[in-house]
């Protein structure tokens, strides 16, 4: 037995050492359980207490984590701690960025209006943004209100901001899980799971100091601390830090010159604590707070400056005030409107609060049993700062910034203020019995939006129970083979609604679901394995999706449901060369859309909120090459296809044209048809570097200013001795201008993403 835990150990050395460019892993034996028979071939990659350290990997080639005993194969990227360190990364999405089959919508800029879907940083995972987050493995989302969308057929099917969950500094490993074999975590988990696991105290106490500065008065202040206490029995962590930032540039894909981002100044705090208490082998507490908040301008889109002289600012004002001309199409240059909610003070700011306690009752075979009680508060305001006013000059004119000052308005104002809570109880026991490891989790949660209207002060209020249920074997045919199938229950109640003059009603029904999937993977000979998974898909309505209507007519949206399908090779053509193949295919029977629709008693196509028929077909292909013990390089390529078509009598447009605000469908036009990603690290001794690079192609340049973008960032790490590092980052290496939102309502480059820009950081540990 404890032979072959070697023998996988040292495998993973050879798999993890060109996983992410690199990283120095280094082998851990695992303790086989006393309990059990040499032979027992389930155990094969069994973890002590379900704390890891250092990479390993299971007979199949997937890195385990603290929470791998989760996931049932699949396409599986893990981002460790050590990269975390290494590449100094901003944000979460800049951490998932590089990642095969992921693509990150932002408009950037940090702050978004609530439910306004282009203003987010949205995370899709294999072409789909119905994409579940998780920290430590407990949903973050709301069962009744969004920060993203407030209905389904919105632009996205996202419902989270992937930059507002949490911090970096916070973060161990993330796990980012395609297609069904994040199942566990619920059956609308249609693109995959992203997992976010904390970080934790050590055995010896240890602190970092990390402070940063950069390009456009970017500063970061950083402080982490943990440590143990009762002979390691107590551990405890936490960070907390500040970040700001003043106006960004970009560079214009329309006209190609370098501007100012007026009003996307920044200024951020967070705090997380945690708390573990091993009470005995098999018995602990956990207790994790979390605080986020961000007060950020807002200038909603960029500007198109062709349109920066009197005629044709004239021209639109009187369109839109006087003609109710709105949107590129009927009035170009709309856009532009919105510079005067950028230099007024225009705003929008969020604070979360996160707390979790967490008792574990069992360990067993690297699953933990426990009973988990959660909180989450989160609050959302802003304002337009003076809005659109008619006797606003021609921008950028010294009459323009005397009518701006005058007009200016303070954090004070608020437009709008919006609130998420949600509480839980969530049970999860997890039991061997041979070659089978069964694990089960019941939540039963508590869900509430309010929106408050701020002249008036009245509150309109939307809450929903659900009780989510999950059953799975995990059976360990052979140790080449393993197999599970599971079933999931899912309970939602009636969707109650109390409108702000205190009226009572009840959208919806409440309903019962049961979804299986399957999934199973295998190991041949000579370092190659193999995975296929099945889950049946079923989302259910937003609270706001009962209430949609298709002109005076309710849309009589009923559940998205559907099928995932996944298969995927790995092979290892030598200890430094691995690749593998992942090919993902969803067939949703009844996807939610807005597609322009045959209307028999207008005579014409009308837009609608429609279930539709949707597949989708996606492929990543991956390398990871180590030249020597110094360089590795890893590559990537991505595509992902959708096509929609009319089901139950209806008929689609088939002169579709996405100037009638088809986003859904349009889909394909919405992102770039090819995604290619290289990284090449070098690490010797003190010195740590990486170049990565995206490469964009098939852009529409319906949507896009240009069909193809390479964007390059460089990272550097100097370690001037043990405790004291210095680093350098540039991102958008060559100023190249591109975009990843769109709507043909604002018209091409109405986002545009940073232009080139740097920090400079010092890292002290004690």
């Amino acid at each position: 037995m404890r032979k072959k835990i070697r023998e996988g150990a040292a495998l993973g050395v050879l798999l993890s050492s060109v996983l992410y460019g690199g990283v120095n892993v280094h082998a851990q034996e695992i303790p086989a359980r006393d309990s059990v028979e040499e032979n027992d071939s389930s155990t094969l990659y069994t973890t002590k207490d379900i704390e890891v350290t250092g990479a390993l990997k299971d007979p199949f080639g997937n890195v385990i984590t603290e929470q791998s005993y989760y996931r049932t194969g699949g396409d599986v990227n893990i981002i460790d701690r050590d990269m975390l360190e290494k590449r100094h990364y901003d944000q979460l999405s800049d951490a998932l960025r590089q990642v095969p089959g992921v693509q990150i919508k932002t408009p950037g800029y940090r702050g978004g209006e609530f439910e306004y879907t282009q203003t987010h940083s949205i995370v899709a995972i294999n072409g789909d943004d119905r994409v579940v987050v998780l920290v430590d493995g407990r949903r973050m989302d709301n069962s009744v209100g969004s920060v993203v969308s407030g209905q389904s057929s919105s632009a996205s099917k996202s419902v989270i901001d992937i930059n507002q969950v949490t911090n970096i500094d916070n973060i161990e490993k993330i796990e980012v899980i395609k297609g069904p074999g994040a199942s566990f975590y619920g059956s609308d988990a249609t693109g995959g799971v992203i997992n976010i696991i904390t970080r934790k105290g050590t055995d010896h106490a240890a602190g970092s100091l990390d402070i940063s500065t950069g390009s456009w008065n970017r500063h970061n202040y950083k402080l982490n601390y943990g440590g143990s206490m009762d002979q390691g029995k107590l551990k405890y962590f936490f960070t907390l830090g500040r970040e700001l930032g003043g106006d960004a540039r970009y560079k214009d894909g329309l006209s190609g010159n370098t501007y100012t981002y007026v009003n996307t100044g920044y200024k951020e705090a967070f705090f997380n604590g945690r708390v573990d208490y091993d009470i005995d082998a098999t018995h602990a507490l956990r207790a994790a707070f979390s605080h986020m908040q961000s007060d950020a301008d807002y200038p909603l889109t960029a500007p198109d400056h062709k349109y920066f002289n009197a005629a044709d600012w004239n021209r639109i004002k009187d369109d839109y005030f006087n003609n109710d001309k709105s949107g590129d199409i009927d009035n170009p240059g709309y856009r532009t409107l919105w510079y005067m909610w950028a230099w007024t003070g225009a705003y929008n700011a969020y604070n979360k609060n996160n707390l979790d306690l967490t008792y574990i009752f069992h360990r067993e075979n690297g699953m933990e049993s426990f009973v988990r009680y959660y909180e989450q508060h989160e609050r959302y305001w802003g304002s337009f700062g003076a809005g659109d006013r008619e006797d606003s000059p021609v921008p950028d004119t010294p009459e323009w910034r005397e009518w701006a000052k005058k007009n200016y308005r303070t954090r004070a104002r608020r437009s709008w203020f919006d609130q998420l809570q949600n509480k839980g109880v969530q049970v999860q026991v997890g039991k061997t019995f041979g070659k089978h490891d069964v694990l089960s989790s019941w939540t039963f949660d508590q869900s509430n939006y309010y929106d408050t209207h701020v002249r008036t002060g009245k509150v309109m209020n939307v809450k929903r129970d659900s009780i989510v249920g999950y059953v799975q074997d995990k059976i360990m045919l052979s140790d080449r083979w393993e197999l599970t199938p599971s079933l999931r229950f899912a309970h939602y109640s009636d969707v109650s609604h109390i409108s702000r003059d205190g009226v009572h009603s009840v959208g919806g029904a409440s309903s019962n679901t049961i979804t299986p999937s399957l999934n199973t993977q295998y190991r041949f000979e000579k370092g190659t394995s193999a995975y296929l998974g099945y889950s049946r898909v079923h989302r259910p309505l937003k609270p706001f999706d009962y209430t949609s209507k298709n002109g005076p007519d309710p849309a009589n949206l009923q559940d998205e449901k559907g099928d995932v399908w996944t298969i995927g090779v790995r092979h290892d053509f030598s200890p430094n060369t691995t690749a593998s193949i992942h090919y993902d295919y969803t067939n949703m029977s009844n996807a939610i859309v807005r597609y322009s629709v045959w209307d028999k008693a207008a005579h014409d196509f009308k837009l609608k909120r429609v279930n539709a028929k949707e597949v989708k077909k996606s492929i990543n292909l991956s390398l990871q090459h180590r030249f020597s013990p110094h360089l590795t390089f890893t590559a990537s390529y991505s595509h992902a296809f959708d096509k929609f078509s009319a089901k139950d009598g209806m008929t689609f447009d088939p002169e579709l044209k996405w100037t009638q605000g088809n986003v859904n469908s349009a889909i394909n036009h919405l992102r770039p048809a090819n995604t290619y990603t290289a990284d090449l690290a070098y690490e010797n001794g003190k010195l740590y570097t990486s170049l990565a690079g995206t490469w964009y192609t098939g852009c529409n340049t319906m949507a896009y200013t240009s069909r193809r973008a390479l964007v390059l960032d460089l990272n550097v790490s100097y370690a001037l001795q043990r405790d004291l590092s210095l680093y350098a980052s540039v991102t958008n290496l060559t100023n190249q201008a591109y975009e990843t939102v769109y709507t043909s309502y604002l018209g091409k480059g109405s986002w545009p993403q940073p232009g080139r820009h740097f920090m400079l950081g010092m890292k002290y540990k004690f």
